[in-house]
């Protein structure tokens, strides 16, 4: 063994800063490309938001370019160029705005700061379950030892509210016997909400129906206890049976278990829907047009511009060296940044384009008559790479005649048909959907008679095929849908 140097070619990619900028900004929804532009204002000081009615005297698109850039063509989806000359820089000396600029500049960093601190103030924690319990025993006529055990107890729950612990482990983890364990999980039981603590579905329910009185609530617990699987099928003549009652009263304690929490603790995890910003809009155009007009949505986005005091210093001949070279940084990385945030918002109105060109027919009729599409097909459209058109789709969301959709569900594999054409998977699910919802509650239909039916369409599919997409559309399958 010895050490040897070795010379050897090799063909790799290597990405510029700036296209690795503009690939970043790219996969950046609307609203994390907010907080993005947010942090390049703080961060770089010759980037400024450009206030509505300014000037558009010193944005990226007016600022001169060295003979090289000039020259050459404009730059593609996937090209940045880094780079203008700062020998050529436009003398603002005289423009009288610059007078107050620092003064300004601080009052609104001041007031921004302000209002930040306020609205911070104005949010508050949302109360989690454990807090919510912990709360109920210091109330009530728990022992020392007891609630010792039903901290060990609460803090073993789920999200759910279920106990994830053994009574062995809690009683090894607070040193007790598992006697004591057990009774103060029957006392930690009883809190509020009804079921908390729980091991099983099975007890959750007979928690909840201890603090329920009447007829129905003794067959409820009967069911619960041993005849859970007849409940799933709505066998209710099974279950009358075995139970010894009328179908009437097994039908009123089936109706008072559906209206059971099975997931205790679901009140206290469950999250708020989140409004979703579409990064696009198209909508058909007025007076009945049937063409579709695209908007790339930037209102979120401030207008950005290159800070013309601090490229105004670039002209000073007393300039130290090392400001001038921190300002030229600084400059190139503020057209930088400009310019990924143009051929974003470029980028995403072409792949919208091509959508709304491919996919006319579910702008103006819905899902069912959604083509065969894919990412490939968009990029070749666009003379980009397949990766672009994934990083540019990703987590963003278009607002449609048909709802706010994510871009993802305009790309679906094909399915041969018997007439040559092409059915788009997500199509075919929405067939089945719309089959299911026309059936006979009495005598739903079968996956084999969704192949059968699917087959007079001139669709062939496989029965599995049938169950997972039911599946996906979380669709229980026949034997379940029947109402007895």
């Amino acid at each position: 063994m010895e050490h040897r140097l070795f010379q050897h070619q090799t063909q790799k990619l290597i990405l510029s800063p700036q296209i690795r900028q503009y690939l970043r900004l790219l996969q950046l929804p609307i609203a994390e490309l907010s907080q993005a532009v947010e942090s390049e204002l703080v961060e770089n000081p010759l980037l400024e938001e450009k206030a509505p009615d300014a000037a558009d005297d010193i944005t990226i698109s007016t600022l001169p370019e060295d003979s090289t850039a000039a020259d050459n063509p404009k730059p593609s989806a996937e090209e940045v160029r880094p780079g203008e000359s700062f020998e050529d820089l436009p003398d603002w000396s005289q423009d009288e705005s610059f007078n107050s600029y620092g003064d300004s500049r601080h009052e609104d960093i001041d007031d921004l700061q302000k209002n930040k601190d306020y609205q911070q103030g104005l949010l508050t924690k949302p109360e989690a379950l454990s807090d919510y319990l912990l709360w109920q025993i210091r109330f009530l006529d728990f022992t020392p030892e007891e609630t010792k055990i039903a901290e060990e107890i609460i803090g073993n729950l789920d999200e759910q509210g279920f106990l994830q612990a053994t009574l062995t482990e809690i009683a090894e983890a607070c040193q007790v016997s598992e006697a004591a364990v057990a009774a103060a999980l029957k006392k930690t039981q009883q809190l509020e909400p009804p079921g908390i603590a729980a091991r099983t579905l099975q007890e959750a329910l007979l928690l909840q129906l201890e603090r329920k009185d009447g007829p129905e609530a003794e067959t409820a617990k009967k069911i619960i206890t041993g005849h859970l699987p007849l409940l799933e099928k709505r066998d209710w003549t099974q279950l009358a049976k075995l139970i010894g009652c009328e179908i009437e009263k097994i039908r009123k304690a089936a109706d008072l278990i559906m209206r059971l929490e099975p997931r205790p603790g679901r009140s206290f995890y469950a999250e708020e829907a989140i409004a979703i910003t579409p990064d696009a809009i198209v909508t058909l155009n007025e007076n009945g047009n049937p063409r579709l007009k695209i908007e790339i949505v930037n209102e979120k986005v401030p207008e950005l511009r290159v800070n013309s005091y601090y490229r105004n210093m670039l002209k000073k001949k007393d300039l130290d060296e090392k400001t001038k070279v921190f300002l030229k940084e600084k400059l190139q990385a503020a057209m930088d940044f400009i310019k990924a945030i143009q051929q974003r918002k470029s980028t995403l109105h072409g792949i919208t384009d091509e959508l709304v060109k491919e996919q006319a027919e579910f702008f103006e009729k819905g899902f069912s008559h959604l083509r065969p599409l894919r990412l490939k097909d968009i990029a070749a459209n666009l003379g980009i790479h397949e990766s672009t058109v994934s990083r540019a789709i990703s987590g963003k969301h278009i607002q449609t005649p048909q709802g706010t959709i994510p871009y993802r569900s305009f790309f679906s594999s094909k399915l041969e048909t018997t007439t040559g054409e092409a059915e788009s998977q997500k199509s075919i699910m929405m067939k089945i959907k719309t089959l299911i919802h026309s059936e006979d509650t009495e005598h739903p239909l079968s996956d084999q008679e969704i192949v059968e039916k699917m087959k007079g369409d001139g669709i062939m599919i496989a029965r599995r095929t049938v169950a997972k997409y039911r599946d996906l559309l979380k669709i229980l399958p026949s034997h379940l849908r029947r109402k007895r």
